[in-house]
């Protein structure tokens, strides 16, 4: 099965704060059960209404994000909140055109959900814990 391979595994993705890292694997059961949909060849409604519940706990771990970071300071809020924005809007547009004449391929979507959900979690998110221990606050959020 090809697309198996495009599940992803929590393994190596823990940011050390439990509360966002929960978020993130609720955020990759998600994405896992459209890859189960693309591999089942269910149909685009289907996927559509997984994509949107992404999209709908994604608007919220975001805003838990961003409190977060304003709590502890974070000097890179806001270029972190602008890449919050984008994501959004390029979801929600493969919403609206999964259900449209011309749909994108779905293939397509679960792999830029991929590249940006990892790159997101290891780079970005990893950043402002790197941010909380380095400067010490003892923050329990």
């Amino acid at each position: 099965m090809e697309t198996t391979r495009k599940v992803i595994l929590w393994d190596r993705l823990s940011i050390g704060n439990p509360e966002i890292d929960n978020d993130h694997k609720m955020l990759l059961e998600i994405y896992n059960d459209l890859v189960d949909l693309i591999e089942f060849k269910k149909s685009r409604e289907e996927f559509a209404k997984i994509l949107t519940k992404m999209t709908d706990y994604s608007l919220g771990h975001f805003k838990k994000e961003e409190k977060y970071m304003e709590y502890i300071s974070y000097p890179k809020l806001k270029e972190h909140r602008d890449f919050h924005r984008n994501y959004i809007y390029k979801v929600s547009m493969f919403n609206v055109d999964l259900l449209g004449t011309n749909p994108p391929n779905p293939e397509e979507i679960i792999d830029f959900l991929k590249k940006w959900w990892i790159n997101h979690i290891l780079k970005f998110d990893l950043q402002f814990e790197t941010f909380k221990k380095e400067n010490e606050l003892d923050v329990k959020y």
